[in-house]
Order: C-alpha cells, then sequence, then structure tokens
C-alpha cells in the first residue's frame, strides 16, 4: 500500500512539474514559431529536439533536493515518451491501427475488431480456429 505522506507529495509535485517543464521547453524554447526546429531542418532535428530535454533532467538528477530530483526524473519521461510516440508504429496516438487489414478506428463498417472471420461474425464457432486446442 503506498503511503501518502510529504515526501509522497514532492515525489509527485516533482515528476508533474518536470513533465510540464519538458513540454513548455520543447514547444516554446525549441520550436520556432512557424513550427520547425531550432535545430533545423535535417532529419534529426526532430528527434534533437525531443531529446534536448534529457540533458537537463539528467544534470536535474544530480543535484541535492528531491524535488529536482524528481523533476529531473518527469523530464525524461516526457521527453522518451514523445520521442517514442512520435517514432514508433505503436498506435498510442489513435490512428490507423490496423488489426485486420483495415482501419479499425473507422466507424464507418460494421465489421468487429477482433476475430473477424469472413464466413461469420460468430468467433465462438469452431470455423473460427478458436475451438482448436
Amino acid at each position: 500500500m503506498i503511503k501518502f505522506n510529504k515526501n509522497t507529495l514532492t515525489e509527485l509535485a516533482g515528476l508533474g512539474a518536470g513533465a510540464a517543464t519538458s513540454a513548455y521547453v520543447k514547444q516554446k524554447l525549441l520550436t520556432k514559431a512557424d513550427g520547425s526546429s531550432v535545430f533545423g531542418a535535417t532529419a534529426s532535428a526532430g528527434i534533437l529536439t525531443d531529446i534536448a530535454p534529457v540533458a537537463v533532467g539528467l544534470f536535474l538528477q544530480g543535484q541535492q533536493g528531491m524535488f529536482l530530483k524528481e523533476a529531473g526524473k518527469g523530464m525524461i519521461a516526457e521527453s522518451i515518451g514523445g520521442l517514442i510516440k512520435k517514432n514508433l508504429p505503436l498506435g498510442i496516438s489513435g490512428t490507423e491501427v490496423l488489426l485486420n487489414g483495415a482501419d479499425e478506428m473507422d466507424s464507418s463498417d460494421n465489421t468487429p475488431m477482433m476475430g473477424y472471420s469472413s464466413d461469420s461474425y460468430d468467433t465462438t464457432s469452431g470455423n473460427a480456429g478458436e475451438m482448436d486446442f
């Protein structure tokens, strides 16, 4: 069981402040008004923009005080999470999630998301392959 005390509150506040700071740094300080990166227009510029707050987070990890250390962890977590969300096709953004070869986020077709069989929509039948142990 998690005990809620002053230290827990300090840790949570530090994590939240670090994550918010990381997002602010990327949005306001590392991105120009036209939406391009301050690192230029190269392919690696977006990655550098996402990863730059990690350096600050690592610096804060070495400082004295629980709040600063937790803020560093929050900066690192938000930056790495943003990098993963942009560069890995995990479907985290909720777009183009393909399960059956069709866009499952499109509600215009009436096919089920999982267990689709061209013979029947009954995925509990033996013909769907789920009864073969």
